[in-house]
């Protein structure tokens, strides 16, 4: 029987909750759902798990870390938040009863579940950057310094992860640079608080912040490294004529919004006439081009896809930058 989360860290309020991982060979009642109890005020959350079942997660974790792709629709999305936690519950648990569960991979499982995180924390540093650039081109000021400060959080969450720390989650980002990774928060502090968009030169907050990111885990965030990875995805979009107007219609989303005659011509550019799936690389997009996709995913209707993610071999950690 395993112990953590955040309470069991050292960390958390009257309001955190316990976790609690119960595993054997043949645990009763397993499930990957954990379940809810109460000791007074305090939640406890318990998971029951069979021994295989923790060995395929780690497995499944590994064999992850070891591809190319995406992390996306791998980890850290909300279809797999529980089996996120687990990983980090079992290989940084407080023992509570018995010995922890054994790795049956190559590695342990503290060394897995922090390259996890410091992978995932990483490319959702680079999306976050992205969408910052595209924020200060498009004029969108709170955009572009909501996206920067974002992405350097995310940045400090892969340089905790690499130190070796459990995993506690961005609410205790600032508490767990207090305790932990005190020679971190200089930096954070001078990104921490958002200056007024209407005064504030964006674009150079946006550098700084990621500069910032390069520094702690040292891959390119400039604008041409990103744009040549990147590209939008889109899905049943077409630009529709009603009489005069010029509506964009999104099939999926069962909503209408009405163009001008500029807007629709260079949508109608993107889409084609098929109004299936289209993927339209950053690259090759022109300004215009640029600024509709970036309107159009602001509204939820595309997404952002990269080439590839970002392979712990690329990475130059540097979790004590001075700064």
């Amino acid at each position: 029987m395993l112990a953590g989360g955040s309470l069991a860290y050292g960390l958390g309020n009257q309001l955190s909750d316990l976790d609690v991982v119960i595993a054997g060979d043949a645990t009763i009642d397993a499930s990957r759902v954990p379940l809810e109890h109460f000791v007074g005020s305090l939640r406890v959350d318990v998971w029951k798990f069979e021994q295989r079942r923790i060995d395929a997660l780690f497995a499944s974790a590994e064999e992850a870390l070891q591809s190319s792709a995406p992390f996306g629709a791998t980890f850290g999305d909300v279809d797999h938040e529980n089996e996120f936690k687990l990983l980090h519950r079992v290989a940084f648990g407080i023992a509570l009863d018995g010995t922890p569960p054994p790795s049956t991979a190559p590695r342990e499982h503290e060394q897995i579940a922090r390259d996890l995180v410091v992978r995932e924390y990483a490319e959702r540093m680079r999306t976050s950057a992205f969408v910052a650039r595209c924020a200060v081109e498009a004029g969108r000021e709170l955009a572009a310094l909501i996206n920067a400060r974002q992405a350097v959080e995310e940045a400090l969450q892969a340089a905790i992860a690499a130190r070796g720390l459990p995993f506690t989650g961005e609410k205790w980002l600032q508490q767990r640079l207090d305790q932990d990774a005190p020679d971190l928060k200089a930096g954070y502090e001078g990104v921490a608080v958002l200056p007024d968009p209407a005064a504030a030169d964006c674009r150079d907050f946006v550098e700084r912040a990621l500069a910032l990111c390069r520094t702690l885990v040292g891959t390119d965030l400039s604008a041409p490294a990103l744009v040549s990875q990147a590209a939008w995805a889109a899905e049943d979009l077409a630009v529709a004529d009603i009489g005069a107007r010029r509506l964009l219609l999104a099939r999926r989303h069962a909503a209408l919004w009405e163009l001008d005659e500029a807007e629709a011509a260079a949508l109608r550019g993107l889409i084609g006439t098929d109004g299936g799936a289209s993927i339209w690389r950053c690259a090759e997009l022109d300004p215009a081009q640029s600024a509709r996709c970036f309107a159009l995913y602001e509204r939820g209707l595309i997404t952002l896809a990269w080439d590839r993610g970002l392979p712990l071999s690329e990475l130059r950690l540097n979790s004590s930058p001075g700064t």
